[in-house]
């Protein structure tokens, strides 16, 4: 399974590069694949990925990793698999930041009805996801709501989205000049 996906990664690049693909392994029989169009845009490649073998090839052949559901890795869980992902990319000759990093959010935008997750107010995500984002390293969060789907999308993408991105941004901008002030 893993070197599948690896090699499959490398076929899927191939191939969206437009041209002949061709490829004899133990994992793949592909002849005179001629393979386009050519997209107009470049299609990242994210992988699904929790054990320690396929963090490795996230790292080093992906563009992208998606977290399980925050309610199977929790945020505790998180840095050792970054880390991972991490090694692996400056092992291949990629920066760890080649890497968008993806986390799947179950939860709830409101008083606690039930359900797993995050649950609570708009504050308490602003809060926890500006907190994943710059502590985490998370760059983009996809939203599962245990219930009201389109009222909490709305709420989500009204309310607490634009406040995240401003807080990250503020902290981004506030953490390098406190660095430098304590180096002083």
């Amino acid at each position: 399974m893993i070197a599948f996906t690896e090699e499959a990664l490398g076929v899927m690049r191939r191939a969206l590069r437009g041209g002949g693909v061709e490829l004899r392994s133990e994992q793949h029989a592909i002849e005179g694949y001629d393979a386009g169009p050519v997209p107009a845009d470049s299609i990242p490649l994210w992988l699904g990925a929790n054990g320690k073998r396929m963090l490795e090839v996230t790292g080093r052949s992906s563009d992208g990793w998606v977290s399980p559901l925050s309610v199977y890795v929790k945020p505790a869980d998180v840095p050792a698999r970054q880390l991972t992902i991490d090694e692996a990319a400056r092992a291949a000759g990629r920066g760890p930041a080649d890497v968008r990093r993806i986390y799947n959010v179950v939860g709830m935008i409101g008083p606690r009805a039930g359900g797993s997750g995050l649950i609570g107010d708009v504050g308490s995500w602003v809060d926890t996801l500006t907190e994943w984002a710059v502590d985490l390293g998370f760059d983009t969060f996809i939203f599962w709501p245990n219930a009201a789907p389109h009222s909490q999308l709305a709420t989500f993408a009204g309310e607490v989205v634009p406040a995240v991105r401003e807080r990250v941004t503020d902290s981004r901008v506030t953490k390098p000049a406190a660095a430098a002030l304590t180096e002083n």
